[in-house]
């Protein structure tokens, strides 16, 4: 339409149009019009609109019908006018509708289609003639406009219409069963133009009523019997891929010939019935599940799955098999007779496992978020964390192997590390030492091992040392490393104070009976050991220590030393009458006290030894067990009786000097074995630990208290809990046990208003 200040005129061209274009002057009629005026001009106009329908509008004026229109509206003749375009499309799509009945099967759909697409573009050139209608007269009388009109009635008269849209639906519906049986090319462009005509009419009312209802019905029983055919057929990751291939082809089939609103519903249908229904299934199926992958470690099997169960949101089963499976290994392991003889296999083999799942964690557990970067999925992290702190806590004395495993990395021998693998070790270390709910117990065995490392110079690195106990200091704060800190700091103050003590004797002309390297230890700092009172030294060692104490005590007055006799390493000469040239044995002071007893003996009993250098129990067998040891470059020093092991050891055993003795090397250093601590050892370190924890909770308890002046017993349970958790979790028996013990010794009292309240007295 061209639209000028004087009136309009008509451009329209037409497929069949022979006549030539033209533009007709523009007619003015005045004067009222009354009903039976405006209905002579409805009949030019219901004419016009059979012609329109009939695709013969190339003899009609359409200046002519435009001011036909124009005169009705403006006189007032709107709903008359508008009425009749009603009925006379209605009727129009009535006739039309039995044609398309008529039509066979095989060209339904694609008349249907002609007739649509012949309907719209004859109800565009009907409201392009009653412009003015729809301009003016549709939005006062809120009516739909004329274009909107048509397609209603389309929707309503021929869609809508029981036998059309069960011939569509059907229709519809064979040609996507031919296509997912691959009988038959896809029938796309033509289910596409379907789908857009359907829902132009409308999405709500016409589209998914009619085609995607009976779609996503037919779809669930189609997915339900090939769920069923699939899974008896199939291993799960070759169900798997049927079922990911088989959304893969409804998605492309939604984007190419259906409306982007199903997409989601078909996915969710083909999920239900091929997933959500045979998730256990899928998991639990015999030689092919989960667990099947899980000991034959198949990843991609696992990621594969993993990824099945997340299209539902559902890894919990899964992952709960996974921890179920990990925690059937780990508790058993931990706690088996054979491994528990090797703390260092227990150690290897929950770090191997937790290296094992990590890479689990990574290749199939794994998530990409919207900036592509990849993390694990927390559901999978959280059951492997709680898997792995309940293993490594099964065993009480998985505090004490661990530090027996890190003493072996720091231990100068075979297995030393190179300076590049420490950092690597420890990290290992610390992922396990995170998990120990008891982490006070394994600080009290690394200070045993590390003071043994530090006295007897075992230590392969002293910057390796240092840096593990700064990992733990940043892991776990100051207060857990200050001790392990000030071990090394007696060490440095040792070493000048001997240089201090070789210039005092050298400036007084005095010499020490044989050459000593004494190492000042604070007390608080350093393991206490259970060591004699008073033993009964060489008299060599006796002087030099005597000399080095009268030094000492000059230079720091008030202090006091005390000899560990269970620490510390002694240089010996062994002389034989066979041989020509000494032994030089290194050795530590319990070995030396032992053997220096044998220069006058040349057999005793193991009560005999004991009584002579005060070593008693297990740590005199401790003692001889490297000296009745063969080993591999030198025979025992000392024999036992033969058959006899350090167990069945008793008072009466007797023990003889091996005048045989024999070495392939000149100087020998006996290996000192580091074992874990039997039953007893280990019940005295727990009592030990218990102890300590006493303290700690009552000391604890005052410092709130004091600070509070009164508080719940709940949240002073709860404040104390979290307080300690970084070294150990005390139970609350435990915390009313020391608060009974305070209130006894009056450090608190119980409220008089509450008995569940504590008041601090000062």
């Amino acid at each position: 339409w061209i639209l000028f200040e004087s009136g309009f005129c008509c451009l329209m061209a037409h497929p069949n149009a022979t006549q030539k274009l033209v533009l007709q002057p523009y007619v003015d009629k005045k004067g009222s019009l009354d009903q039976a005026g405006a209905k002579e001009k409805w009949k030019t106009l219901e004419n016009a609109i059979h012609h329109i329908f009939q695709q013969n509008a190339s003899s009609l004026s359409f200046q002519h019908l435009y001011t036909s229109g124009y005169h009705i509206i403006l006189h007032r003749h709107g709903d008359m006018l508008y009425t009749g375009v009603e009925d006379t499309i209605r009727g129009h799509i009535d006739k039309e509708r039995d044609k398309v009945l008529n039509q066979a099967d095989a060209s339904f759909l694609e008349s249907l289609l002609q007739h649509w697409e012949k309907h719209r573009t004859a109800v565009n050139m009907i409201r392009d003639i009653l412009m003015y209608m729809d301009k003016n007269f549709v939005p006062n009388a809120g009516k739909l406009p004329i274009y909107d009109l048509g397609v209603k009635i389309f929707g309503e008269h021929m869609l809508k219409n029981p036998k059309v849209s069960g011939k569509i639906r059907s229709l519809t519906l064979t040609i996507i069963k031919a296509e997912r049986s691959g009988e038959t090319a896809p029938q796309r462009l033509l289910l596409k133009n379907l789908t857009k005509m359907m829902t132009e009419v409308s999405k709500r009312e016409v589209y998914e009523p009619i085609l995607e209802e009976a779609f996503l019905d037919d779809s669930t029983d189609f997915y339900k019997v090939e769920a069923q055919n699939f899974f008896s057929s199939s291993t799960v990751p070759e169900y798997i891929r049927k079922v990911l291939k088989r959304l893969d082809e409804e998605r492309d089939r939604v984007e190419r010939s259906l409306d982007e609103g199903t997409k989601e519903k078909i996915e969710d249908r083909v999920k239900t019935e091929m997933i959500k229904e045979y998730k256990m299934n899928l998991i639990e199926k015999e030689s092919s599940g989960c667990l099947a992958m899980l000991q034959d470690w198949r990843v991609d099997d696992l990621r594969l799955l993993y990824e099945c169960l997340k299209l539902i949101n559902d890894v919990d089963p899964m992952v709960t098999q996974i921890k179920r499976h990990l925690l059937q290994w780990g508790l058993k392991f931990v706690v088996d007779s054979d491994n528990v003889k090797d703390p260092i296999l227990i150690i290897d083999g929950i770090l191997e496992k937790i290296e094992q799942y990590k890479d689990l964690e990574k290749r199939a557990f794994s998530i990409k978020e919207a900036n592509n970067k990849t993390v694990p999925d927390p559901t999978f992290q959280k059951a492997i964390q709680k898997a792995f702190e309940e293993i490594v806590n099964k065993n009480q004395r998985l505090p004490e192997f661990l530090s027996l495993y890190v003493d072996s990395k720091l231990r100068k021998g075979k297995s030393q590390l190179r300076d590049e693998e420490y950092d690597i070790v420890f990290e290992k270390v610390l992922v396990v030492f995170r998990y120990l709910r008891e982490k006070d117990v394994f600080e009290k065995y690394y200070k045993n091992h590390l003071a043994k490392r530090l006295l007897g110079a075992k230590s392969s690195s002293d910057d390796a040392e240092r840096s593990f106990i700064q990992k733990l200091k940043t892991e776990y704060g100051y207060n857990f490393t200050s001790k392990l800190e000030g071990m090394f700091q007696d060490m440095k103050v040792s070493a000048d104070t001997m240089e201090n003590y070789k210039q005092w004797v050298s400036a007084r002309g005095k010499k020490s009976p044989c050459d000593i390297s004494v190492h000042v230890l604070t007390t608080t700092y350093w393991p206490g050991g259970k060591s004699p009172e008073s033993v009964q030294l060489p008299e060599e060692v006796r002087l030099s220590a005597e000399l080095f104490k009268q030094f000492y005590i000059g230079s720091h007055s008030g202090r006091k030393l005390t000899w560990q006799y269970t620490m510390g390493t002694a240089d010996l000469r062994l002389r034989l009458p066979a041989s020509t040239r000494p032994y030089d044995i290194i050795v530590n002071t319990q070995q030396m006290l032992i053997l220096m007893f044998f220069n006058d003996k040349q057999s005793a009993t193991f009560a005999e030894i004991s009584a002579q250098t005060s070593i008693v129990g297990p740590d005199l067998k401790r003692s001889l067990l490297p000296l009745v040891h063969q080993q591999k470059l030198h025979s025992p020093i000392l024999k036992k009786p033969q058959n006899t092991t350090i167990k069945e050891i008793d008072d009466h055993t007797v023990f003889t000097f091996n005048e045989e003795f024999k070495s392939k090397c000149m100087k020998i250093k006996l290996s000192q074995v580091i074992q874990k601590e039997n039953d007893d050892e280990a019940k005295q370190t727990r009592q030990k630990v218990d102890e300590e924890r006493k303290w700690q909770l009552d000391a604890a308890i005052v410092r709130l208290m004091k600070a509070r002046k009164t508080e719940e017993h709940r949240i002073l349970v709860l404040e104390l809990i979290k307080m300690f958790q970084g070294r150990f979790t005390p139970s609350p028996d435990d915390i009313k046990k020391r608060i009974e013990s305070l209130i006894e010794r009056e450090y608190l009292e119980r409220s008089k208003e509450s008995r569940s309240r504590y008041n601090y007295l000062a």
